[in-house]
């Protein structure tokens, strides 16, 4: 903490340098370029496990069956350099876990990568029959104009107690909140109420047009990592818990409810395991304490390459998203209306 109170005059530069690069593209000096086709933004201002992945899975799972829908990542930590689409023998290495998770749950969508998102574009519009594009984690890339742009926060890290890098977490300053056209406030509890939402509200201050949503993460019955896994899942089982993801705490949580923690190991997110980290995994399960491993579904699309005999033992819990106060049919008539207002064939 103390470090960090000493790092803040830098955050103050840092925040000043993000602000000009923001009003620069405001007053048009720098160019965001437009496209003819709907083009969804779904990013963040707090760096990491604010859960855009499960509502970028929500948005494509709204609009799969009546639109092509594309989805352009950066494809973080990935192996592999410039705009690319996936194919069959994509992996999250050569893609990142993320979009290699959506692919692989999505497989009628297309998915492409590129650190430019313009770059991504021309791909996409040159290589495919898109009608839709959703970008990820594209809040601050912003040479590609997006026509609605959907901000997800962490209910548990407001960004009113946060402050820019180095000193905090913001990737600019919450002044940026207005460019977005839908706030998302995730991870809400269970307790949620309705006196807490007006406290939100009334932080957030919202803008004339903008919606604020919010939503929490539920968790769906536990999956084998590996087709060949022979073993059974029982609850009260005791487990290792493994997470190579931003703010894993709510994974743990839940896992600890339904499960005895035999141990726990915590990678960075994106980690791409090494031969030092499969010797201490399968150390671990061979000390007889855990019956099997579980992990995010995330790092379970990175258990590719480690040996049979800890992906045999592995299971993933997969995540989705709720829209609460029964605002579920206000925020997708909004992303729906959106996309109809705005394809050829409206």
């Amino acid at each position: 903490m103390k470090i960090r109170k000493l790092l803040y005059p830098f955050s103050l530069l840092y925040g000043g340098v993000t602000s000009l690069r923001n009003k620069l593209f405001d007053w048009d000096v720098l160019h965001s370029k437009a496209y003819s086709l709907p083009i969804i933004s779904v990013g963040n201002i707090t760096v990491g496990g604010t859960g855009k992945t499960p509502l970028t899975e929500y948005i494509i799972g709204l609009l799969k069956d009546e639109y092509k829908v594309t989805l352009l990542s950066r494809g973080y930590k990935r192996l592999t350099k410039g705009a690319m689409l996936a194919n069959k023998s994509s992996s999250a290495r050569s893609i990142g876990d993320e979009p290699f998770q959506i692919k692989q749950k999505f497989p009628e969508i297309r998915v492409a990568v590129a650190e430019k998102r313009v770059e991504g574009m021309e791909l996409i519009l040159r290589n495919t029959q898109t009608e839709v594009v959703l970008m990820d984690d594209a809040f601050q890339h912003r040479y590609v104009q997006p026509g609605l742009s959907i901000l997800v926060i962490d209910y548990h890290r407001p960004m009113w107690n946060d402050c820019p890098f180095p000193a905090g977490d913001l990737r600019e300053t919450s002044n940026g909140t207005k460019r977005a056209d839908i706030i998302v406030v995730n991870k809400c509890p269970v307790s949620f109420s309705d006196d807490d939402k007006a406290r939100w509200l009334k932080k957030l201050n919202p803008k004339q047009g903008q919606e604020v949503f919010f939503t929490s993460i539920t968790y769906g019955q536990a999956m084998p990592v590996d087709s060949n896994n022979r073993t059974t899942l029982s609850n009260g089982w005791p487990v290792l818990g493994l997470a190579g993801i931003a703010q894993p705490e709510g994974f743990f949580t839940y896992l600890s409810s339904k499960h005895k923690l035999a141990n726990t190991l915590v990678f960075p997110d994106h980690h791409h395991f090494s031969a030092r980290d499969v010797e201490d995994i399968a150390a671990e399960l061979e000390k007889g304490e855990a019956k099997v491993l579980i992990t995010t579904e995330k790092d379970g699309v990175r258990f590719d390459k480690l040996p049979e005999k800890i992906r045999t033992l592995s299971w993933y819990i997969p995540i989705r998203l709720k829209v609460l106060f029964n605002s579920e049919k206000q925020f997708e008539n909004r992303i729906r209306n959106y996309v109809r207002n705005n394809s050829d064939n409206s």
